[in-house]
């Protein structure tokens, strides 16, 4: 259960969608799906020719910003003056964006709204463009000339973390020449997750193979994640071996793509005086490396666990020989029940009731307002997201609710996502309301949680229990051990250029290769890891991401304190979550803002208590075995 994530950061201009999640293709809605199921756009802008009207104002806004180039160490009132007029801008250009975005996948064949994002997308790249020039100028002042800015001018303390953050880049910036000519390299960039998506997705001859039931399965990205889930163990294994040595047969092409990528990281580290890439990735959000190195550290220590769940699957699954092909296909079936869209609704609402009436009423008005397009149909986008940049309007919520568990939780999940953004814009001012990515998914697997546990209360029966302890126990292992597996390799990929050894296919294979053997107990008999399989990174994007998949297991393990605080009445626990998390949008670095909300992510208790939690849900679900066994 991962969740991709696409942040706004306050020099870009997309729009914020978070909790975004591959979940069905749009297929036609159930016949009661109506009006009241699909987005009301109309808080936005009241229709297309409105829309068209705000972006015709957002070119004089930029023009009256040109004049003020070379103002800003006059006065205070110049800095205010200019940093008002590029927040106006950002705003707006976010809420165009996001009112193109959600007509475009309401329904994709339209062309209209297609051309409405590209408008966007070229207004957001004019825009950065021409304010490109603010950041350095500021730079250029003192730091205490920007000390007494603050401290004589109130306006300025909507910006005050904006020029916080610009301080610490100080001494990573460059002069004019040098910076003008960084610039100019960001034309090279994303060259390699370019050059390697096409190789994947478009040029690769990949095979296809006959099913145990007779159906034809083609071996590509998709097909590979869907055969790897088979609940055949020679489909499984027939679709690893097709898929890899695909893989295998391209490696060097792929790793060189990759090489690509990381060299880039590493250059523009270098480049900017970063101790090393991990270093000015993490700068940009405000992240201490420590954090990031003692995720490592702290799960390779937790590897025991993950061991016991691998045995737990073997039991389940009736295999004596565990291989890493036998680690997608469900622990038990599918939650036997039906979650409806009413019923779903209800029961994260009652899921929801610890967090109090506030936050309770809020949540209900969002889903009976159409602020959600709840069900899957022709042309609609697949996926569902929470879509939270539009600051002057409420956040909006694309879903393709199928009626089963996995819909209700992902709602939950999307839900969380919601309360984040709208308390974040309602608390902060625009500039300080875009929480970091570090974040972004605390409040969403935090709202799952409360749904995961609600459920378990309601299930009538062991086999309901299992199901939905096995669907959680699942997301555990791929969210924090697998992705933290993901973030060790990344590390050690960059940590390579760094030496100067070469990238090739052989050297990210043999690097992957340890870690998976490593990881899932392969030299201690617990889980048979095949040299074949050692190849598995040359189909994983996120390794072209600079260093974000570590935020997903960070995520799911603040979120694991976060419940317990919740759950268990601690006092002034929801208060805090609320006032110092949901509430907090970007107004501190995201460590400060977890740990003053009750969970200090410099430190290894919430990891070793999310170790605890997984070990507690893994004592569960043998208990049902082994009374089902007597």
């Amino acid at each position: 259960m991962t969740h991709s994530h696409r942040s706004v950061g306050l020099t870009r201009a997309l729009p914020l969608i978070v909790g975004a999640i591959a979940l069905v293709l749009a297929t036609p809605s159930p016949a009661s799906a109506g009006e009241e199921h699909t987005w009301d756009l109309t808080d936005l802008y009241p229709d297309n020719q409105a829309w068209e009207q705000a972006r015709q104002e957002v070119p004089a806004m930029l023009g009256r910003l040109e004049p003020l180039r070379g103002t800003l160490g006059q006065d205070a009132s110049k800095l205010k003056q200019t940093l008002d007029l590029y927040f106006d801008m950002r705003r707006s250009l976010n809420r165009l964006a996001v009112y193109a975005s959600l007509l475009s996948d309401s329904d994709t064949r339209e062309q209209g709204p297609q051309g409405m994002k590209q408008t966007v997308l070229q207004m957001q790249a004019e825009f950065n463009a021409k304010t490109a020039w603010i950041d350095p100028e500021v730079l250029s002042l003192p730091a205490d000339t920007i000390r007494a800015y603050l401290a004589t001018e109130p306006g300025l303390a909507a910006y005050r973390r904006h020029l916080e953050k610009l301080e610490k880049k100080r001494l990573h910036t460059l002069g004019s020449d040098a910076e003008e000519i960084l610039g100019l390299a960001t034309l090279l960039d994303d060259g390699g997750q370019t050059i390697g998506g096409l190789l994947l997705d478009a040029e690769i001859p990949w095979q296809t193979i006959t099913l145990a039931d007779g159906s034809e399965l083609r071996v590509d990205p998709s097909g590979y994640t869907k055969g790897r889930s088979s609940s055949n163990r020679l489909d499984r294994i027939r679709s690893y071996d097709v898929f890899y040595r695909q893989l295998d047969a391209f490696q060097q092409t792929l790793a060189a793509a990759l090489a690509t990528t990381v060299k880039e990281h590493v250059y523009k580290a270098q480049a900017r005086k970063y101790e090393g890439s991990l270093d000015r990735s993490l700068s940009e959000v405000e992240v201490d490396p420590a954090v990031y190195r003692m995720l490592i550290a702290e799960v390779n220590s937790s590897l025991p666990a993950l061991h016991r769940y691998l045995k737990l699957r073997a039991r389940m699954l009736g295999v004596s020989d565990l291989g890493y092909h036998d680690l997608y296909p469900p622990l038990v079936g599918s939650v036997e029940d039906v979650y409806p869209w009413e019923r779903s609704k209800q029961l994260v609402l009652e899921a929801f009731a610890p967090m109090g009436l506030e936050y309770v009423a809020y949540m209900r008005h969002a889903l009976e307002s159409r602020w959600v397009d709840v069900y899957p149909r022709t042309g609609k986008s697949s996926g569902a997201y929470m879509a939270g940049s539009a600051y002057d309007v409420h956040p909006y919520m694309l879903l393709n609710h199928q009626d089963d568990y996995l819909s209700a939780s992902t709602l939950a999940h999307e839900a969380g996502h919601m309360m984040h953004s709208a308390l974040s814009s309602k608390a902060q001012p625009y500039a300080m309301s875009d929480y970091e990515t570090f974040v972004a998914e605390v409040a969403s697997v935090t709202a799952e949680w409360l749904f995961f546990k609600h459920s378990l209360t309601l299930a009538d029966n062991d086999q309901q229990r299992l199901a939905i302890l096995g669907n959680f126990l699942e997301a555990m292992r791929t969210t924090v051990f697998r992705q933290t597996m993901f973030a060790e390799f990344e590390l050690e990929m960059h940590e390579m250029v760094e030496r100067g050894e070469p990238i090739t296919g052989e050297s990210l294979s043999r690097a992957y290769l340890e870690l998976l053997r490593r990881y899932h107990g392969h030299h201690q008999g617990v889980c048979r890891i095949d040299d074949l399989y050692q190849v598995e990174w040359a189909f994983i994007p996120h390794f072209h991401y600079n260093f974000y998949v570590y935020s997903y297991a960070t995520s799911f393990i603040a979120a694991t304190a976060f419940q317990e605080q919740i759950l268990s009445g601690e006092n002034g626990g929801v208060e805090r979550y609320v006032s110092q998390l949901l509430e907090a949008g970007a107004s501190k670095p995201p460590t400060e803002i977890l740990r003053d909300a009750g969970v200090d992510m410099t430190t290894p208790a919430p990891i070793r208590a999310f170790v605890a939690a997984m070990n507690d849900i893994m004592d569960q679900i043998e208990e049902i075995l082994d009374r089902q066994a007597s």
